[in-house]
């Protein structure tokens, strides 16, 4: 139970599981998918001052195991909102 007032926040990268997923996050791109997460916070009709954000292009640190094979870390997505 989140209070009234209380931040909702979720947050996600494009790296998912098949089997962990519900089944429209294959069929969307990964910048619909936050509007995916936001569109289950306004069907709620629970949440107030929705936003959105994302941070994108970040390098991979050295000691990163995949450092060598790509050079941009993974996005990162955040849905939130204030309880009504």
């Amino acid at each position: 139970m989140l209070r009234p007032g209380g931040c909702l926040a979720i947050t996600f990268s494009n790296r998912w599981f098949p089997t962990k997923a519900i089944r429209i996050w294959e069929d969307l791109h990964e910048f619909e998918r936050p509007g995916l997460v936001l569109e289950y916070f306004l069907e709620s009709g629970c949440y107030r001052d929705l936003q959105t954000w994302s941070l994108r292009g970040l390098p991979r640190p050295p000691d990163d195991p995949y450092a060598d094979r790509l050079a941009g870390a993974d996005p990162v997505y955040a849905v939130w909102g204030l309880r009504v």
